[in-house]
């Protein structure tokens, strides 16, 4: 069963499709109503909405804006624009925000039903009939190996430096990449559960078959974004997206916005219809291809993250720059493992198995003499000037490890390898409790910045996003986590307590409350009100 929203400031127009397509076949369970933007945003954070109906001429929030903020919090959710404006101008930027398509009112009623009918069933039915043909398709590693992926790869790690050979090389291979600015996507597959059976995927050809579904779903999911997706090593797809100069011009919010909208709609999309979990790893936008390893580099880091926030998919890496300089590590060859447990701040439980599995790693020089102290003194001190770094969140609390203190040589081989696993162990805990400190502190400062502005109309997930410098994606995750609520939770939360103790305690009117905490009409509010509180304001009111 479906459930439909129509946003639209004529509330005759709101009723008559609302009463039109529950009377239909489409199997449509429910049909909410709004009136502007704005009491549309409250019903797409409550509910589970499938499909926007929406006009573009409205009070308050119009249907563009409203748009804007679908396509930041729910760019899943097609939109469908009804509107009385015919010029080419607004068709244009409504099919540039997504919209699935445009009608003029006054609209036939058959017309309605038709559209309606093919966005709630088309997106499904596009995916099983891609994933159906792609397993029919029998493939060899030579089709994953082919000349394409091999010069694409070639390019992202850097190894081809010759810039004017690039044109002549992408010829050959039937490739445009013109950008003249690029973003790179590292899409890592877990074989883990796959499939409509939901079992781990052993096989290599069963990895090679849903790889191959995979990078269709992408290119698919992204042809209008002129990307470019590619096999990369193991359970790896990268991906290419090219940005024109025109789309280049807004705003670095707006950049963000788009590219964690396409890493949000890629791991949906692989989860939706390969039943297979995705992880995206996402570089900021840059000027030309010379600066597509750097991008391949910064979104296969960004990857990693999920080793940290296990319940999270779709990394920016800018979100995790500060922490990533805070914990860098320079190991050498066998401290790799070890690395990655401290970058990405695993947890104690996690990165104690890494401690264990590094010293016994390097358990022959450390038990040889007393000569190689001089080994274990170069690791600790390099893990202790990572927390020098980090000074601004550990504090004080890393003086605690200055090696030559903790170490009190001369030590044993045993006597050595024990304190350096303590040593070690201690570091990485003091690593992941900074990093949530870090984490901590931003979202105080989201919640100091939504008690200051909860009563403004207007206030996006964006905005709060911008005040602390991270995607809206990301302070999503990460609010979430910390809090077990989301933004708008919060936000409604805070807007439900000041009118209740407004109807309480003051004798302002029920449509000066709604307007005081947020809202746009007193009839929204007073619905909103009676979902939280299960009790009408006038209810409230007169007890």
């Amino acid at each position: 069963m479906y459930t439909v929203l129509v946003v639209d400031d004529e509330a005759i127009v709101c009723q008559g499709i609302k009463e039109f397509l529950e009377m239909s076949d489409l199997n449509i369970s429910q049909v909410f109503t709004a009136w502007n933007g704005y009491e549309a945003l409250d019903y797409l954070r409550m509910e589970t909405i499938d499909l926007v109906l929406t006009d573009i001429q409205m009070d308050g929030m119009n249907g563009i804006e409203l748009m804007e903020s679908i396509l930041s919090e729910k760019p899943d959710i097609p939109v469908v624009v009804i509107s009385a404006h015919d010029e080419f101008e607004y068709a244009q930027k409504c099919i540039r925000l997504g919209a699935r398509d445009y009608l003029i009112k006054p609209v036939l009623l058959p017309q309605l039903v038709q559209v309606v009918g093919r966005e709630l069933s088309e997106r499904h039915e596009k995916y099983k009939r891609l994933l159906e043909d792609s397993l029919k398709l029998k493939f060899s590693m030579t089709g994953i190996s082919s000349m394409r992926s091999y010069i694409l790869n070639e390019i992202v790690t850097g190894s081809l430096e010759d810039t004017d050979d690039y044109l002549f090389i992408f010829e050959q291979i039937g490739l445009k990449l013109e950008g003249p600015y690029f973003a790179t996507l590292v899409i890592e597959l877990s074989w883990e559960r796959a499939g409509i059976g939901g079992g781990a995927i052993q096989s290599l050809r069963d990895r090679n078959l849903l790889k191959y579904a995979a990078v269709n779903i992408i290119e698919e999911t992204l042809a209008e974004w002129n990307a470019v997706a590619f096999y990369g090593q193991g359970n790896q797809i990268a991906t290419i997206v090219q940005f024109h100069e025109s789309e280049y011009a807004p705003g670095r919010a707006e950049h963000i916005s788009k590219l964690n909208l396409i890493g949000k709609t890629l791991a949906a999309n692989i989860q939706g219809y390969l039943h297979m979990e995705a992880v995206v790893g996402i570089s900021p936008l840059r000027l030309g291809l010379q600066a597509l390893p750097e991008g391949y580099r910064d979104a296969a880091k960004a990857v990693k993250w999920h080793a940290l926030y296990a319940n999270h998919n779709v990394f920016y890496a800018e979100d995790f720059s500060l922490k990533e300089a805070s914990v860098q590590v320079n190991w050498q060859e066998k401290t790799d493992r070890f690395i990655e447990s401290v970058k990405t701040g695993k947890k104690p439980e996690e990165a104690g198995e890494t401690v264990r599995r590094f010293i016994a790693d390097i358990a022959p020089v450390l038990e040889s003499d007393d000569s190689t102290a001089g080994i274990p003194l170069s690791i600790a001190y390099r893990v202790y000037a990572s927390l020098l770094e980090m000074k601004e969140t550990v504090g004080d609390r890393h003086k605690a490890l200055e090696p030559i203190l903790f170490f009190q040589f001369p030590l044993t081989g045993d006597e050595l390898k024990k304190r350096l696993a303590v040593f070690l162990s201690e570091a990485a805990e003091l690593v992941h409790s900074s990093m949530s400190d870090h984490d901590q502190a931003v979202i105080q400062q989201s919640i100091a910045y939504i008690r200051l502005n909860f009563r403004n109309k207007g206030l996006k997930i964006q905005d709060v996003a911008d005040h602390v410098h991270l995607s809206p994606n990301y302070l999503s995750y990460l609010f979430k986590q910390i809090t077990a609520e989301t933004v708008w939770e919060f936000v409604t939360k805070l807007r439900m307590e000041e009118s209740r103790q407004l109807l309480m305690n003051t004798y302002k009117k029920r449509y000066e409350i709604a307007d005081e905490v947020g809202y746009e009409s007193p009839e929204h509010f007073s619905r909103v009100f009676k979902r939280y509180y299960g009790e009408s304001p006038n209810t409230v009111r007169g007890s």
